[in-house]
């Protein structure tokens, strides 16, 4: 096993109230091994304030600035998009990284972006893909699981012409069961109207972002491809926290059936040094015996920023013991068995797909860019289910 680096979480947590280590060295290793879980440009952000505090760079700045660019140019071609989208006058939430960039990071160029995630109303499915479609976009089938896309809550992207903006459609504002509470209805009541450079446009609320930062990690069973959730997560409750109605947010997440893994997401930043005293007490409460031995796994990959493979058994368990409840484990494995004899490809009927079987650039909701090994172990996490 390879040697574990300092635990940085603190750090990111606590950027001004942290103590430091005396090993520099050891910090500016960790927060090259950070860097490259979630990119430059993003880690030099999330550590300024402890450059700061050093009176030193800990990341290669030359790094750092190649990848700035690339994330301007991805950012332009996504708020583009997102204005072209706004200005059909269909009703839209951006979901997910676009939407988190803009109202948690203060530099938005620097949130590692996948697709650009957007939210719309059943009804107008059919007029969002039609509008996408005359402008180029196409439904690319890629490598599924040998059960398809199980998701109910979106499909597989429409990409760009060009490729550089994959768009997600959902029309629930995340897959089963989250949807039971957080209703798209409930999503477009509450969002926020958000400001960026003379565009509008509207995003979760405080309460649903944490949730989906929730849900979602809980989808990546709490693996690799969940740290950008967790790290939105935490600055939302640095910076956010009188935001949240904590009793709403349980009243959600007990009738979403999603409390399991709601608290494992919050029990999870607390273990990382996150603010949430506010929250009911059996909102972050760590799991105990087996669920805790598996919470303790996670608790210890987050801080070792995941430096081992992990085997498929190991993903199986965290999703019965600590990503879903029971029954909704169950549900998801009688879908998977149903889908290994019809799997579905996650276009909808009304959507024009692209020439041939391409394969896109492997993706993540997270947007993380990593080592090309701990990229391939990690495949089955991220190919969208």
């Amino acid at each position: 096993m390879a040697q574990h680096p300092y635990d940085i979480w603190p750090l990111l947590a606590r950027p001004g109230g942290a103590p430091l280590p005396r090993d520099t060295d050891a910090l500016r290793d960790a927060a090259a091994r950070f860097a490259g879980l979630i990119s430059p440009a993003l880690a030099e952000h999330l550590l300024a304030p402890v450059s700061a505090r050093l009176g030193a760079a800990l990341l290669d700045p030359d790094a750092v600035a190649r990848d700035r660019l690339l994330k301007t140019f991805t950012l332009a071609q996504h708020r583009s998009w997102a204005r072209c989208l706004v200005d059909t006058g269909i009703d839209v939430v951006f979901l997910k990284g676009f939407a988190n960039a803009h109202t948690l990071y203060g530099d938005p160029r620097v949130r590692a972006q996948g697709d650009l995630d957007i939210l719309v109303h059943g009804a107008d499915l059919s007029r969002a893909v039609d509008f996408l479609s005359s402008r180029g976009f196409r439904f690319r089938a890629s490598p599924l699981n040998p059960w398809g896309m199980i998701s109910d809550a979106s499909f597989m992207p429409m990409v760009s012409p060009d490729g550089a903006c994959p768009v997600d459609i959902h029309i629930h504002p995340d897959c089963y069961p989250a949807h039971l509470s957080l209703t798209t209805g409930l999503v477009f009541a509450r969002a926020a109207t958000v400001e960026a450079d003379g565009f509008r446009f509207r995003a979760p609320c405080a309460d649903h972002a944490l949730v989906l930062c929730a849900t979602n990690a809980a989808k990546d069973k709490f693996f690799l491809s969940s740290v950008t959730k967790a790290i939105d997560a935490i600055l939302l409750l640095r910076d956010r926290a009188s935001a949240i109605d904590w009793d709403g947010l349980a009243a959600l997440a007990r009738d979403g059936a999603f409390f399991r893994p709601m608290a494992t997401f919050l029990a999870l930043l607390a273990a990382l040094g996150a603010a949430t005293d506010d929250a009911p007490g059996a909102l972050r409460t760590p799991p105990r015996g087996l669920r805790g031995l598996a919470f303790r796994g996670v608790v210890d990959d987050y801080r070792a920023l995941f430096p081992d493979e992990v085997p498929l058994t190991t993903y199986l368990c965290r999703e019965w013991l600590l990503g879903a409840e029971p029954r909704v484990a169950l549900r998801n494995l009688l879908v998977r068995t149903k889908g290994l004899f019809r799997p579905s490809s996650g276009i909808p009927e009304c959507g024009p797909v692209g020439a041939g079987n391409v394969l896109l650039p492997l993706r993540s909701d997270a947007g993380i860019h990593a080592p090309a090994s701990t990229m391939a172990r990690d495949r089955r996490t991220l190919v969208k289910e």
